[in-house]
């Protein structure tokens, strides 16, 4: 019989399909307060030692989170975690991805987050803050506008991602270019590159990061990245919110190249409340929730019940992660 942790909100989405499992595998539920239940006998229980674990977004939405990843890490042995993120460069997923016999990763949000970065650029394309502004001061004038349609996107890391932002731009008349070191080419892209120059960011009216976050990317987005784009461009973060030099960025749109930024992730999270960030005219901010959607929520249970089933079967887990990816 084998142990699987998942917080009380998964265990109540995915109870009637887990129930096929019930003579494999006893669920432990995290409620809000943080205490663990045997799901079956309802009791608690002080220390769980969970052979499986299902980090879904109800357990980092959790204030008691902490309770969860360290019972995950106290346990004498962590045969599998599913993680509902795409990347592992978090501290504590990193932590896991070492403990884990098998960790592998989720690629559901991807949906949601090609959402957030269409409605990103269609509020900067049709003019949504200058429309707000003239509803607060009650000003009826017509602005110009522009449109998706004929629009040029250039996507860095073109991922699961990009690949899932490039479909709806193209769907809607966009032209997209991808940044991937491998290259080659994909249906979701008209052009797909190696690497990036300044010549790509000069011709593109959206430029979108969501590339991970390493050594190499760190501060990408800095003032040269920024002094190359277009004056009436917008810069899109999906990423992660170190890729960004961000008093390079507020430098950039004060002298106004580009013209706007909406950023999902900061360098420091949750962002101060005197972060002049918050209070910039040029700048939208998203508390890192662009894949926060009930859709992602639901998907990424599909794929831990698919995963789980797999993993009892002993078949080939999906998005398995290569275990080098967690050396310290």
């Amino acid at each position: 019989m084998k142990s699987l942790l998942l917080h009380k909100f998964t265990f109540d989405r995915t109870r009637s399909r887990l129930s096929a499992y019930a003579d494999r595998v006893t669920p432990i539920a995290m409620d809000l307060a943080g205490v663990f239940h045997d799901t079956k006998t309802g009791v608690a229980i002080e220390q769980p030692q969970p052979d499986i674990g299902f980090g879904s977004n109800d357990v980092w939405s959790n204030p008691k989170a902490r309770k969860f990843l360290a019972a995950l890490q106290e346990t004498p042995r962590l045969e599998w975690f599913q993680s509902s993120a795409a990347g592992a460069d978090f501290p504590a997923l990193a932590a896991l991805g070492r403990k884990a016999d098998a960790y592998t990763t989720c690629h559901v949000q991807s949906e949601a987050m090609a959402e957030w970065a269409l409605w990103s650029a269609l509020d900067f394309l049709r003019a949504g803050p200058a429309l707000r502004s003239q509803q607060a001061s009650k000003t009826w004038a017509r602005v110009q506008s522009r449109e998706i349609a004929g629009s040029r996107w250039l996507i860095i890391g073109f991922g699961s991602i990009g690949a899932a932002i490039g479909r709806r731009v193209k769907a809607v008349g966009g032209h997209v270019t991808g940044v991937r070191r491998s290259g080659g080419s994909a249906p979701e892209a008209d052009t797909i590159v190696a690497s990036l120059t300044p010549q790509l960011l000069a011709t593109a009216d959206i430029v979108l990061l969501s590339v991970p976050h390493t050594r190499e990317t760190e501060g990408m987005a800095d003032a040269a990245f920024f002094a190359a784009m277009k004056p009436d461009a917008a810069f899109l973060n999906l990423g992660r919110g170190s890729l960004v030099k961000e008093n390079d960025l507020m430098a950039a749109l004060d002298a106004g190249r580009p013209a706007y930024a909406a950023l999902d992730v900061t360098k420091k999270e949750p962002l101060p409340a005197d972060n002049p960030l918050w209070s910039h005219p040029k700048v939208m901010i998203t508390p890192h929730d662009s894949g926060f959607t009930y859709g992602t929520l639901t998907r990424a249970d599909d794929l831990f019940l698919d995963n789980l089933d797999r993993f009892l079967g002993g078949r080939p887990l999906r998005h398995l992660a290569d275990k080098s990816i967690f050396k310290e």
